[in-house]
Protein backbone atom coordinates (compact mmCIF):
# COMPACT_ATOMS: atom_id res chain seq x y z
CA UNK A 1 0.00 0.00 0.00
CA UNK A 2 3.35 2.46 0.71
CA UNK A 3 5.82 1.59 -1.79
CA UNK A 4 8.38 3.11 0.13
CA UNK A 5 7.78 1.39 3.41
CA UNK A 6 7.01 -2.11 1.11
CA UNK A 7 10.74 -1.08 -0.35
CA UNK A 8 12.44 -0.72 3.34
CA UNK A 9 10.86 -4.33 4.48
CA UNK A 10 11.55 -6.82 1.47
CA UNK A 11 14.71 -5.42 -0.01
CA UNK A 12 16.66 -6.31 3.09
CA UNK A 13 14.81 -10.07 2.55
CA UNK A 14 16.57 -10.37 -0.60
CA UNK A 15 19.72 -11.51 0.88
CA UNK A 16 18.08 -14.35 2.32
CA UNK A 17 18.09 -18.33 0.78
CA UNK A 18 16.31 -19.24 -2.50
CA UNK A 19 13.90 -21.15 -0.65
CA UNK A 20 13.34 -18.77 2.22
CA UNK A 21 12.52 -15.54 -0.20
CA UNK A 22 10.49 -17.56 -2.34
CA UNK A 23 8.31 -19.08 0.09
CA UNK A 24 7.89 -15.87 1.62
CA UNK A 25 6.78 -14.83 -1.51
CA UNK A 26 4.45 -17.59 -3.03
CA UNK A 27 2.93 -17.08 0.79
CA UNK A 28 2.30 -13.18 -0.08
CA UNK A 29 0.72 -13.65 -2.90
CA UNK A 30 -1.40 -16.59 -2.48
CA UNK A 31 -2.35 -14.65 0.66
CA UNK A 32 -3.56 -11.96 -1.38
CA UNK A 33 -5.03 -13.88 -3.94
CA UNK A 34 -7.37 -16.40 -1.37
CA UNK A 35 -8.33 -12.74 0.30
CA UNK A 36 -9.67 -11.11 -3.04
CA UNK A 37 -11.50 -14.72 -4.60
CA UNK A 38 -13.41 -15.35 -1.38
CA UNK A 39 -14.74 -11.86 -1.01
CA UNK A 40 -12.30 -10.61 1.52
CA UNK A 41 -10.61 -7.34 0.95
CA UNK A 42 -7.54 -7.11 -0.60
CA UNK A 43 -5.70 -5.50 2.13
CA UNK A 44 -6.18 -8.17 4.63
CA UNK A 45 -4.49 -10.17 1.89
CA UNK A 46 -2.00 -7.97 1.70
CA UNK A 47 -1.51 -7.98 5.70
CA UNK A 48 -0.82 -11.79 5.42
CA UNK A 49 1.23 -11.33 2.58
CA UNK A 50 2.95 -8.44 4.36
CA UNK A 51 3.42 -10.87 8.01
CA UNK A 52 4.88 -13.84 5.70
CA UNK A 53 7.61 -11.63 4.23
CA UNK A 54 9.16 -10.35 7.68
CA UNK A 55 8.79 -13.76 9.29
CA UNK A 56 10.72 -15.06 6.71
CA UNK A 57 13.32 -11.97 7.36
CA UNK A 58 13.23 -12.41 11.27
CA UNK A 59 14.15 -16.28 10.34
CA UNK A 60 16.83 -15.38 8.55
CA UNK A 61 17.98 -12.70 11.08
CA UNK A 62 18.21 -15.60 13.73
CA UNK A 63 19.63 -17.70 11.35
CA UNK A 64 17.42 -20.66 12.60
CA UNK A 65 14.55 -20.55 9.60
CA UNK A 66 11.17 -22.30 10.73
CA UNK A 67 11.00 -24.95 7.37
CA UNK A 68 8.23 -27.14 8.89
CA UNK A 69 6.35 -23.65 9.52
CA UNK A 70 7.12 -22.02 6.18
CA UNK A 71 5.66 -25.14 4.23
CA UNK A 72 3.03 -25.28 6.39
CA UNK A 73 1.73 -21.74 5.42
CA UNK A 74 2.73 -22.32 1.68
CA UNK A 75 0.73 -25.23 1.06
CA UNK A 76 -2.54 -24.00 3.12
CA UNK A 77 -1.84 -20.70 1.41
CA UNK A 78 -2.62 -22.54 -2.15
CA UNK A 79 -5.09 -24.65 -0.63
CA UNK A 80 -7.08 -21.82 0.51
CA UNK A 81 -6.79 -20.47 -3.40
CA UNK A 82 -7.65 -24.02 -4.39
CA UNK A 83 -10.73 -23.83 -2.41
CA UNK A 84 -11.93 -20.30 -3.33
CA UNK A 85 -11.72 -21.14 -7.00
CA UNK A 86 -13.98 -24.57 -5.96
CA UNK A 87 -16.67 -22.54 -4.67
CA UNK A 88 -19.71 -21.69 -7.01
CA UNK A 89 -20.19 -18.42 -7.76
CA UNK A 90 -23.37 -16.23 -6.05
CA UNK A 91 -24.91 -13.30 -7.88
CA UNK A 92 -21.10 -13.00 -9.12
CA UNK A 93 -19.15 -13.53 -5.77
CA UNK A 94 -17.94 -16.54 -4.36
CA UNK A 95 -20.18 -18.36 -1.79
CA UNK A 96 -19.02 -18.34 1.48
CA UNK A 97 -18.24 -21.44 3.20
CA UNK A 98 -21.30 -21.89 5.78
CA UNK A 99 -22.10 -25.60 5.81
CA UNK A 100 -21.45 -28.28 7.82
CA UNK A 101 -18.99 -29.89 5.37
CA UNK A 102 -16.86 -26.90 4.94
CA UNK A 103 -16.04 -26.54 9.08
CA UNK A 104 -12.44 -27.76 8.11
CA UNK A 105 -11.72 -26.17 5.40
CA UNK A 106 -13.23 -22.67 6.83
CA UNK A 107 -11.33 -22.63 9.86
CA UNK A 108 -8.49 -22.84 7.61
CA UNK A 109 -9.76 -20.17 5.60
CA UNK A 110 -10.50 -18.27 8.87
CA UNK A 111 -6.93 -19.43 10.10
CA UNK A 112 -5.37 -17.36 6.84
CA UNK A 113 -7.60 -14.47 7.26
CA UNK A 114 -6.32 -13.94 10.59
CA UNK A 115 -2.88 -14.06 10.40
CA UNK A 116 -2.12 -16.61 12.48
CA UNK A 117 -1.26 -19.49 9.71
CA UNK A 118 1.37 -16.43 8.59
CA UNK A 119 2.91 -16.56 12.39
CA UNK A 120 6.54 -15.88 13.32
CA UNK A 121 8.69 -18.83 13.03
CA UNK A 122 9.70 -20.24 16.90
CA UNK A 123 13.25 -18.10 16.34
CA UNK A 124 11.50 -15.08 16.72
CA UNK A 125 10.35 -15.51 19.82
CA UNK A 126 13.65 -16.04 21.86
CA UNK A 127 15.28 -13.49 23.83
CA UNK A 128 16.32 -10.63 21.62
CA UNK A 129 18.62 -7.87 21.54
CA UNK A 130 19.13 -4.28 20.42
CA UNK A 131 19.57 -4.05 16.88
CA UNK A 132 23.02 -2.66 15.46
CA UNK A 133 23.52 0.80 15.29
CA UNK A 134 22.01 2.64 12.26
CA UNK A 135 22.72 5.49 10.27
CA UNK A 136 22.22 8.71 11.92
CA UNK A 137 20.38 10.50 9.15
CA UNK A 138 19.80 13.94 10.35
CA UNK A 139 20.41 16.58 13.49
CA UNK A 140 19.13 19.36 14.16
CA UNK A 141 17.33 22.39 16.53
CA UNK A 142 13.74 23.08 16.33
CA UNK A 143 12.94 26.53 17.78
CA UNK A 144 9.23 25.93 19.69
CA UNK A 145 9.01 29.37 21.55
CA UNK A 146 9.60 30.81 25.13
CA UNK A 147 12.90 30.47 24.19
CA UNK A 148 13.80 26.65 24.13
CA UNK A 149 15.31 24.92 21.12
CA UNK A 150 14.77 21.21 20.73
CA UNK A 151 17.70 19.66 19.65
CA UNK A 152 16.88 16.29 17.27
CA UNK A 153 18.15 13.21 15.69
CA UNK A 154 16.52 10.57 13.09
CA UNK A 155 18.23 7.21 12.55
CA UNK A 156 17.30 4.33 10.37
CA UNK A 157 16.16 4.17 7.05
CA UNK A 158 15.38 6.88 5.31
CA UNK A 159 11.93 5.37 3.67
CA UNK A 160 11.63 3.69 6.78
CA UNK A 161 7.93 3.76 9.41
CA UNK A 162 8.34 7.39 11.09
CA UNK A 163 8.21 7.13 14.58
CA UNK A 164 9.57 9.12 17.99
CA UNK A 165 10.62 7.72 20.97
CA UNK A 166 10.29 9.84 23.87
CA UNK A 167 12.78 9.64 26.89
CA UNK A 168 11.98 9.45 30.78
CA UNK A 169 12.32 11.13 33.72
CA UNK A 170 11.02 13.74 33.16
CA UNK A 171 14.71 15.38 32.05
CA UNK A 172 16.49 12.32 31.45
CA UNK A 173 17.60 13.03 28.05
CA UNK A 174 18.22 10.72 25.31
CA UNK A 175 20.89 8.02 24.11
CA UNK A 176 21.75 6.79 20.78
CA UNK A 177 20.96 3.60 22.31
CA UNK A 178 17.32 3.69 22.15
CA UNK A 179 17.25 4.21 18.84
CA UNK A 180 18.37 0.67 18.48
CA UNK A 181 14.98 -0.52 19.92
CA UNK A 182 14.18 -0.24 16.35
CA UNK A 183 14.85 -2.16 13.07
CA UNK A 184 17.00 0.37 11.45
CA UNK A 185 16.01 -1.30 7.44
CA UNK A 186 12.29 -0.26 8.70
CA UNK A 187 11.94 2.53 10.98
CA UNK A 188 12.75 6.06 10.46
CA UNK A 189 12.95 7.20 14.36
CA UNK A 190 13.35 10.41 15.65
CA UNK A 191 14.91 11.35 19.03
CA UNK A 192 14.55 14.38 21.17
CA UNK A 193 15.64 16.00 24.16
CA UNK A 194 12.88 17.69 25.95
CA UNK A 195 12.18 21.14 26.97
CA UNK A 196 15.02 22.32 29.55
CA UNK A 197 17.53 19.11 29.67
CA UNK A 198 20.08 17.63 27.49
CA UNK A 199 20.55 19.81 24.56
CA UNK A 200 17.60 21.68 24.72
CA UNK A 201 18.01 23.98 27.49
CA UNK A 202 17.66 27.64 26.95
CA UNK A 203 20.07 30.68 28.06
CA UNK A 204 20.06 31.09 31.45
CA UNK A 205 20.33 29.25 35.14
CA UNK A 206 18.83 25.63 35.97
CA UNK A 207 15.93 27.35 37.70
CA UNK A 208 15.34 29.26 34.18
CA UNK A 209 14.47 25.79 32.96
CA UNK A 210 11.07 25.55 34.63
CA UNK A 211 9.00 28.34 33.41
CA UNK A 212 7.27 27.04 30.30
CA UNK A 213 8.15 23.58 30.65
CA UNK A 214 4.36 21.53 31.25
CA UNK A 215 3.35 18.26 30.03
CA UNK A 216 1.23 20.06 27.78
CA UNK A 217 3.83 22.62 26.20
CA UNK A 218 5.91 19.39 25.41
CA UNK A 219 2.85 17.82 23.63
CA UNK A 220 3.24 21.25 21.60
CA UNK A 221 6.49 20.67 20.61
CA UNK A 222 5.95 16.89 19.39
CA UNK A 223 3.60 18.28 17.51
CA UNK A 224 5.57 21.15 16.02
CA UNK A 225 8.66 18.46 15.31
CA UNK A 226 6.27 16.37 13.53
CA UNK A 227 4.91 18.53 11.13
CA UNK A 228 8.80 20.04 10.59
CA UNK A 229 10.19 16.24 9.71
CA UNK A 230 7.24 16.37 7.18
CA UNK A 231 5.23 13.15 9.07
CA UNK A 232 1.31 13.14 8.21
CA UNK A 233 1.55 10.16 11.09
CA UNK A 234 3.86 8.58 12.83
CA UNK A 235 4.62 5.79 15.60
CA UNK A 236 4.69 7.35 19.28
CA UNK A 237 6.73 5.43 21.62
CA UNK A 238 8.92 5.83 24.49
CA UNK A 239 9.27 4.49 28.44
CA UNK A 240 8.27 5.44 32.14
CA UNK A 241 7.88 9.38 32.30
CA UNK A 242 7.64 9.10 28.40
CA UNK A 243 4.94 6.54 28.50
CA UNK A 244 2.66 9.68 30.13
CA UNK A 245 3.63 12.07 27.56
CA UNK A 246 2.87 9.60 24.32
CA UNK A 247 -0.37 9.20 26.16
CA UNK A 248 -0.88 12.76 26.39
CA UNK A 249 -0.61 13.69 22.87
CA UNK A 250 -2.03 10.75 21.64
CA UNK A 251 -5.00 11.91 23.38
CA UNK A 252 -4.79 15.37 21.76
CA UNK A 253 -3.56 14.25 18.18
CA UNK A 254 -4.88 10.56 17.97
CA UNK A 255 -4.96 11.67 14.67
CA UNK A 256 -1.25 11.75 13.97
CA UNK A 257 -0.83 8.48 15.79
CA UNK A 258 0.16 5.39 13.35
CA UNK A 259 0.75 2.83 16.89
CA UNK A 260 2.19 3.13 20.09
CA UNK A 261 4.86 1.02 21.88
CA UNK A 262 5.50 1.74 25.44
CA UNK A 263 7.52 0.19 28.88
CA UNK A 264 6.48 1.28 31.93
CA UNK A 265 3.05 2.98 32.03
CA UNK A 266 2.13 5.71 33.75
CA UNK A 267 -0.27 8.86 34.48
CA UNK A 268 1.03 11.02 36.93
CA UNK A 269 -2.14 10.32 39.26
CA UNK A 270 -1.88 11.19 43.23
CA UNK A 271 -2.01 7.05 43.86
CA UNK A 272 0.90 6.63 41.54
CA UNK A 273 3.06 9.21 42.59
CA UNK A 274 2.57 8.07 46.21
CA UNK A 275 3.88 4.73 45.31
CA UNK A 276 7.06 6.06 44.02
CA UNK A 277 7.43 9.13 46.77
CA UNK A 278 5.09 8.84 49.36
CA UNK A 279 4.94 7.72 52.97
CA UNK A 280 2.62 5.46 52.65
CA UNK A 281 2.42 1.92 51.25
CA UNK A 282 5.08 1.21 48.06
CA UNK A 283 8.54 2.03 47.46
CA UNK A 284 8.82 3.19 51.16
CA UNK A 285 8.15 0.04 52.32
CA UNK A 286 10.27 -2.04 49.41
CA UNK A 287 13.25 0.21 50.35
CA UNK A 288 12.61 1.60 54.12
CA UNK A 289 16.19 2.08 54.75
CA UNK A 290 16.44 4.20 51.61
CA UNK A 291 13.40 6.56 52.09
CA UNK A 292 14.91 7.15 55.50
CA UNK A 293 18.10 9.10 54.09
CA UNK A 294 16.05 10.74 51.63
CA UNK A 295 13.87 12.58 53.87
CA UNK A 296 15.46 12.54 57.15
CA UNK A 297 16.30 15.94 56.48
CA UNK A 298 12.58 17.23 55.81
CA UNK A 299 10.02 18.97 58.24
CA UNK A 300 7.59 16.28 59.83
CA UNK A 301 4.68 18.78 58.39
CA UNK A 302 5.97 18.50 54.74
CA UNK A 303 5.75 14.41 55.32
CA UNK A 304 2.24 14.21 54.39
CA UNK A 305 2.16 13.39 50.69
CA UNK A 306 4.38 13.00 47.56
CA UNK A 307 3.99 16.21 46.39
CA UNK A 308 4.93 18.03 49.59
CA UNK A 309 8.25 16.37 49.51
CA UNK A 310 9.08 16.79 45.86
CA UNK A 311 8.37 20.61 46.30
CA UNK A 312 10.67 20.55 49.27
CA UNK A 313 13.47 19.16 47.08
CA UNK A 314 13.01 21.67 44.28
CA UNK A 315 12.98 24.39 46.94
CA UNK A 316 16.83 23.10 47.73
CA UNK A 317 17.96 22.35 44.56
CA UNK A 318 17.26 26.04 43.98
CA UNK A 319 19.29 27.21 46.71
CA UNK A 320 16.09 28.02 49.05
CA UNK A 321 16.95 25.38 52.01
CA UNK A 322 18.42 26.00 55.24
CA UNK A 323 18.88 22.35 55.58
CA UNK A 324 19.72 21.20 52.96
CA UNK A 325 22.61 22.73 50.08
CA UNK A 326 21.29 22.11 46.35
CA UNK A 327 23.97 19.33 45.34
CA UNK A 328 22.98 17.59 48.50
CA UNK A 329 19.53 17.53 47.40
CA UNK A 330 20.61 16.28 44.13
CA UNK A 331 22.58 13.86 45.05
CA UNK A 332 19.88 12.12 47.91
CA UNK A 333 17.51 12.53 45.23
CA UNK A 334 19.89 10.22 42.61
CA UNK A 335 20.42 7.72 45.07
CA UNK A 336 16.81 7.15 46.16
CA UNK A 337 15.89 6.66 42.05
CA UNK A 338 19.21 4.39 41.83
CA UNK A 339 18.01 2.98 44.43
CA UNK A 340 14.61 1.64 43.06
CA UNK A 341 16.00 0.64 39.60
CA UNK A 342 19.04 -1.38 40.88
CA UNK A 343 21.62 1.10 40.09
CA UNK A 344 24.86 1.76 42.10
CA UNK A 345 25.22 4.93 44.29
CA UNK A 346 26.60 8.24 43.35
CA UNK A 347 27.76 11.55 44.01
CA UNK A 348 27.20 14.31 42.19
CA UNK A 349 29.71 16.42 44.21
CA UNK A 350 32.44 13.85 42.74
CA UNK A 351 34.29 13.19 39.34
CA UNK A 352 32.80 9.84 39.18
CA UNK A 353 29.63 10.79 40.09
CA UNK A 354 29.13 13.18 37.33
CA UNK A 355 30.22 10.27 34.83
CA UNK A 356 28.41 7.37 36.71
CA UNK A 357 25.70 5.18 34.23
CA UNK A 358 22.48 4.52 36.23
CA UNK A 359 20.78 2.89 33.60
CA UNK A 360 21.23 -0.50 34.60
CA UNK A 361 23.44 -2.94 32.98
CA UNK A 362 26.09 -2.26 30.36
CA UNK A 363 24.71 -2.96 27.18
CA UNK A 364 26.74 -4.18 24.36
CA UNK A 365 27.02 -2.67 20.71
CA UNK A 366 26.99 1.23 21.84
CA UNK A 367 26.23 3.76 19.43
CA UNK A 368 28.12 7.06 19.54
CA UNK A 369 27.21 8.89 22.62
CA UNK A 370 24.70 11.62 22.15
CA UNK A 371 26.20 15.53 22.09
CA UNK A 372 26.41 17.10 25.28
CA UNK A 373 24.87 20.42 26.42
CA UNK A 374 28.17 22.90 26.26
CA UNK A 375 27.77 24.69 29.34
CA UNK A 376 27.78 28.94 28.52
CA UNK A 377 30.35 30.74 30.81
CA UNK A 378 28.69 32.35 33.99
CA UNK A 379 29.84 35.62 35.16
CA UNK A 380 32.73 35.86 37.75
CA UNK A 381 31.79 34.32 40.98
CA UNK A 382 29.43 32.82 39.71
CA UNK A 383 28.66 28.62 39.44
CA UNK A 384 26.46 25.65 37.77
CA UNK A 385 25.21 24.79 41.17
CA UNK A 386 25.42 21.03 40.26
CA UNK A 387 26.84 18.58 37.57
CA UNK A 388 25.38 17.11 34.38
CA UNK A 389 22.62 15.18 35.64
CA UNK A 390 21.53 17.70 38.10
CA UNK A 391 18.68 18.45 35.47
CA UNK A 392 17.02 15.42 35.42
CA UNK A 393 16.52 15.72 39.41
CA UNK A 394 15.35 19.32 38.98
CA UNK A 395 12.46 18.44 36.15
CA UNK A 396 11.56 15.01 37.90
CA UNK A 397 11.04 16.94 41.15
CA UNK A 398 9.15 20.16 39.14
CA UNK A 399 6.98 17.63 37.74
CA UNK A 400 6.14 15.90 40.98
CA UNK A 401 5.50 18.59 42.59
CA UNK A 402 2.88 19.99 40.09
CA UNK A 403 1.64 16.26 39.65
CA UNK A 404 2.68 16.01 36.00
CA UNK A 405 0.39 19.21 35.33
CA UNK A 406 -2.67 17.23 34.63
CA UNK A 407 -5.10 17.71 36.64
CA UNK A 408 -6.62 14.10 36.51
CA UNK A 409 -4.09 11.67 35.03
CA UNK A 410 -7.30 9.04 35.04
CA UNK A 411 -8.76 11.05 32.09
CA UNK A 412 -5.55 10.13 29.82
CA UNK A 413 -6.80 6.30 30.58
CA UNK A 414 -10.41 7.34 29.95
CA UNK A 415 -9.04 9.15 26.52
CA UNK A 416 -7.30 5.83 25.48
CA UNK A 417 -10.73 4.24 25.16
CA UNK A 418 -10.86 5.75 22.18
CA UNK A 419 -7.85 4.84 20.32
CA UNK A 420 -8.16 3.18 17.24
CA UNK A 421 -4.72 2.00 16.58
CA UNK A 422 -2.87 -0.69 18.36
CA UNK A 423 -0.60 -0.49 21.74
CA UNK A 424 1.75 -2.57 22.94
CA UNK A 425 2.74 -2.14 26.72
CA UNK A 426 6.03 -3.89 28.18
CA UNK A 427 6.07 -3.78 32.07
CA UNK A 428 8.17 -5.30 33.83
CA UNK A 429 6.58 -7.18 37.02
CA UNK A 430 9.56 -6.23 39.35
CA UNK A 431 9.19 -2.00 38.44
CA UNK A 432 9.72 -0.29 41.94
CA UNK A 433 8.72 2.70 40.42
CA UNK A 434 6.18 3.00 38.23
CA UNK A 435 3.33 0.36 39.30
CA UNK A 436 2.32 -3.20 36.73
CA UNK A 437 -1.08 -2.31 37.89
CA UNK A 438 -0.86 0.81 35.90
CA UNK A 439 -0.40 -1.17 32.96
CA UNK A 440 -3.22 -3.50 33.51
CA UNK A 441 -5.97 -1.09 33.74
CA UNK A 442 -4.75 0.86 30.69
CA UNK A 443 -4.49 -2.88 28.68
CA UNK A 444 -7.99 -3.49 29.43
CA UNK A 445 -9.32 -0.14 28.58
CA UNK A 446 -7.35 -0.11 25.08
CA UNK A 447 -9.43 -1.49 21.97
CA UNK A 448 -6.17 -2.38 20.63
CA UNK A 449 -3.99 -3.16 23.43
CA UNK A 450 -1.52 -5.98 23.96
CA UNK A 451 0.36 -5.99 27.44
CA UNK A 452 3.62 -8.06 27.95
CA UNK A 453 4.52 -8.45 30.96
CA UNK A 454 8.45 -9.40 31.67
CA UNK A 455 10.40 -10.42 34.94
CA UNK A 456 12.60 -7.08 34.44
CA UNK A 457 12.59 -3.84 36.85
CA UNK A 458 12.25 -0.19 35.77
CA UNK A 459 15.31 0.22 33.10
CA UNK A 460 14.60 -0.09 29.69
CA UNK A 461 17.89 -1.97 29.88
CA UNK A 462 17.08 -4.49 31.65
CA UNK A 463 17.49 -7.41 29.47
CA UNK A 464 13.89 -8.73 29.66
CA UNK A 465 12.58 -5.25 28.55
CA UNK A 466 14.69 -4.81 25.69
CA UNK A 467 13.29 -8.50 24.06
CA UNK A 468 10.17 -7.57 25.02
CA UNK A 469 10.33 -3.87 23.50
CA UNK A 470 12.26 -4.79 20.45
CA UNK A 471 9.36 -7.38 19.93
CA UNK A 472 6.73 -4.98 20.46
CA UNK A 473 8.47 -2.73 17.71
CA UNK A 474 8.88 -5.15 15.30
CA UNK A 475 5.30 -6.36 15.85
CA UNK A 476 3.68 -2.90 15.26
CA UNK A 477 5.50 -1.99 12.46
CA UNK A 478 3.96 -5.61 10.80
CA UNK A 479 0.68 -3.96 11.86
CA UNK A 480 1.09 -0.61 10.52
CA UNK A 481 2.66 -1.25 6.99
CA UNK A 482 -0.56 -3.50 6.63
CA UNK A 483 -2.89 -0.93 7.18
Amino acid sequence: RSPKWCTAWIAPGLAGSTFEMSSAFVVAASSSLAGCLSGSAHRAGWRRGVAAVQSSRLARRSSDLDVKGALGRLLCSMGAVAVALALPKVNGRRRPLTGRRHRPVRGIVQRLRSGSLAARPAAAWKQRGLFGAGEVLGTGELDVGAGFRIYYEEHGSATGVPAVFLHGGPGAGCSRRMAQLFDPNVYRVALMDQRGCGKSRRTGNSGDQLDDNTTWSLVEDLEKLREHLGHEKWVVSGGSWGSCLAFAYAAKYPERVLGIALRAACFFRDEELEFFLGPGPGARTSKPEDWTRLTSWIKQEELSSARSIAKAFRTAFLGGSAELSPEDAVTKWINWENSLTGAPPTNVGSEQGATISTFGPVVPALPPAWPKFEKPPLAKGKNWPVLERSMQALLTMHYVAEGGFLPDGTSLIEDARKFNFPTFLVHGRNDSVCSVKNAEEVAKALPQGELMLTDGGHSQWDSANISAFVEATDRLAWQVMAT
